[in-house]
């Protein structure tokens, strides 16, 4: 019988961070507004929280997805694979957002949506891989977080045109 007095968890087993997803999304966010002719400080909010419930929603939807399409992974780990997964694979993120930021900044150029794009189909097609690598099969595991990655993009961007 094991007994793990004072753990939440297992005490070889910590909680994966999804922070540093949400970061990139929110900075890609704060950046938006900086490429526009004017600037706007209810621009700069709206895009802020626009990139967060984005954020929110790809990383929800890529563990809903895992966790839906992935049964017996589940059943092995109890839900925990898809979030290791998203939150390996959103790690990809941070280069782009780098990337963002040093164009935007420094050399003034207005490439934050290219590069926030970029950011989210690579983040999804890697923790899609990273599913792969817990055992899963099929390549539908990285094909429909791509595809998934690719709505949300174009939605983000879409919206970011509407934005005052």
């Amino acid at each position: 019988m094991d007994m793990n007095l004072g753990y939440a968890q297992p005490p070889g087993r910590k909680k994966t961070a999804l922070w540093p997803a949400y970061l990139c999304f929110m900075v890609l966010g704060l950046l938006l507004p900086f490429s526009r002719p004017d600037f706007e400080i209810i621009t700069l909010i709206a895009s802020f929280f626009l990139a967060l419930v984005i954020g929110l929603l790809a990383v929800r939807l890529l563990i809903l997805w895992f966790n839906n399409g992935n049964k017996e992974l589940r059943l092995e780990s109890g839900g925990q694979f898809s979030r290791e997964a998203v939150g390996s694979g959103m790690l990809f993120m941070i280069p782009f957002t780098v990337l963002a930021v040093l164009a935007q900044l420094l050399l003034n150029w207005d490439a934050v949506m290219p590069f926030a794009s970029a950011a989210i189909m690579t983040a999804a097609a890697t923790a899609g891989a990273e599913v792969m690598k817990k055992g899963a099969r099929g390549m539908k595991n990285v094909l429909i977080p791509s595809g998934l990655a690719f709505l949300l993009s174009t939605g983000w961007m879409l919206l970011v045109a509407l934005l005052p």
